[in-house]
């Protein structure tokens, strides 16, 4: 049996090798099982990721999110903290590169990750039991461990190919509500 290190870089190496248009494609199914649930969206507090490389793309997600009324939040961290915050995406030209290069917002207002209505979590691989694998800092582990809002829904955002038997979840990992791939909106409840 693999280890997460393993599923980890083999996932990570299959993603890297996915085209710009399978991406496209990928992105456009995302979003359109989104659109047949936006009254599950429309008018929530959402924190998203902003994707780099090969990730599913969020950005039209984004877009998409905040024309339904949602306040959308974006991660930030810091180098030396492995909680992450969570702030208010006002404008998307005022956003800037972290330590992981990944775009985030500067000097807006921060919610506590119990007062979001929805966390919407990158992964490298899932399974239907509600766990993913991350890149392997920890970061959504540490940041959402605390999570006292149980109403807060926690939903996958990947590709159907990064599905597989079994993450190999720890006690420290949290687990998912939900994922939404470009195939399935799957419910782990």
């Amino acid at each position: 049996m693999a280890t997460k290190s393993e599923l980890r870089k083999k996932f990570i190496e299959f993603r890297k090798s996915i085209s710009k248009e399978y991406l496209l494609a990928a992105e456009e199914k995302l979003l359109n099982l989104v659109v047949n649930h936006k009254d599950y969206f429309k008018g929530q507090k959402i924190a998203c990721y902003w994707s780099i490389g090969n990730e599913m793309p969020t950005q039209k997600l984004i877009q998409y999110l905040a024309g339904l009324d949602s306040a959308i939040y974006l991660p930030t961290v810091a180098e030396d903290s492995k909680i992450m915050k969570f702030c208010l995406l006002e404008d998307h030209q005022d956003l800037k590169a972290n330590i992981y290069n990944i775009l985030e917002p500067v000097d807006t207002p921060e919610i506590d990750p119990s007062d979001l209505d929805i966390i919407l979590l990158p992964c490298v691989c899932f399974d239907e039991k509600g766990y993913r694998i991350g890149m392997g800092k920890g970061y959504y582990d540490y940041s959402l461990s605390d999570l006292n809002n149980k109403s807060t829904e926690l939903i996958v955002i990947a590709f159907e190919f990064q599905k597989i038997d079994d993450c190999l979840h720890g006690n420290h990992d949290v687990k998912a509500n939900s994922c939404i791939t470009d195939e399935y909106f799957y419910n782990f409840d």
